[in-house]
Protein backbone atom coordinates (compact mmCIF):
# COMPACT_ATOMS: atom_id res chain seq x y z
CA UNK A 1 0.00 0.00 0.00
CA UNK A 2 1.74 3.28 -0.89
CA UNK A 3 1.21 6.18 1.09
CA UNK A 4 -0.24 9.89 -0.53
CA UNK A 5 2.93 12.35 -0.31
CA UNK A 6 2.35 14.98 2.23
CA UNK A 7 2.29 17.53 -0.71
CA UNK A 8 -0.21 16.04 -3.14
CA UNK A 9 -3.50 17.86 -3.14
CA UNK A 10 -7.27 16.29 -2.79
CA UNK A 11 -9.29 17.55 -5.36
CA UNK A 12 -11.11 19.71 -3.31
CA UNK A 13 -8.21 21.43 -1.98
CA UNK A 14 -7.16 21.71 -5.94
CA UNK A 15 -9.94 23.99 -6.02
CA UNK A 16 -9.65 25.97 -3.61
CA UNK A 17 -5.88 26.92 -4.64
CA UNK A 18 -7.46 27.34 -8.38
CA UNK A 19 -9.69 30.44 -6.72
CA UNK A 20 -7.01 31.75 -4.46
CA UNK A 21 -4.43 31.34 -7.62
CA UNK A 22 -6.84 33.15 -9.66
CA UNK A 23 -7.98 36.17 -7.11
CA UNK A 24 -4.13 36.06 -5.44
CA UNK A 25 -5.87 36.21 -1.97
CA UNK A 26 -9.72 35.25 -0.83
CA UNK A 27 -11.67 34.58 2.05
CA UNK A 28 -12.88 31.30 3.11
CA UNK A 29 -16.73 32.85 2.11
CA UNK A 30 -15.09 33.96 -1.50
CA UNK A 31 -13.60 30.31 -2.07
CA UNK A 32 -17.28 28.96 -1.24
CA UNK A 33 -18.53 31.35 -3.60
CA UNK A 34 -16.50 30.15 -6.51
CA UNK A 35 -16.23 26.25 -6.20
CA UNK A 36 -19.25 23.67 -7.19
CA UNK A 37 -20.94 22.39 -4.38
CA UNK A 38 -19.12 23.84 -1.90
CA UNK A 39 -18.70 22.55 2.19
CA UNK A 40 -19.93 24.23 4.69
CA UNK A 41 -18.20 27.30 6.07
CA UNK A 42 -16.19 25.49 8.90
CA UNK A 43 -15.47 22.94 6.61
CA UNK A 44 -13.54 25.39 3.55
CA UNK A 45 -11.58 27.21 6.64
CA UNK A 46 -10.58 23.78 8.04
CA UNK A 47 -9.37 23.25 4.51
CA UNK A 48 -7.55 26.74 4.31
CA UNK A 49 -5.84 25.40 7.56
CA UNK A 50 -4.56 22.46 6.21
CA UNK A 51 -3.44 24.19 3.06
CA UNK A 52 -1.39 26.35 5.56
CA UNK A 53 -0.05 23.95 7.26
CA UNK A 54 1.33 21.89 4.61
CA UNK A 55 2.95 25.15 3.58
CA UNK A 56 0.75 26.48 0.37
CA UNK A 57 -1.10 29.43 2.07
CA UNK A 58 -0.60 32.35 4.27
CA UNK A 59 -3.33 33.92 6.18
CA UNK A 60 -3.39 37.31 7.21
CA UNK A 61 -6.06 39.20 9.60
CA UNK A 62 -8.45 41.85 8.10
CA UNK A 63 -9.93 43.05 10.85
CA UNK A 64 -11.88 40.83 12.56
CA UNK A 65 -12.07 38.38 10.44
Amino acid sequence: MSKKLHTELTKRERQIMDVIYQKKSATAKEVMGRIPNPPSYSTVRKLLHIQERKGFLKHSHDGIR
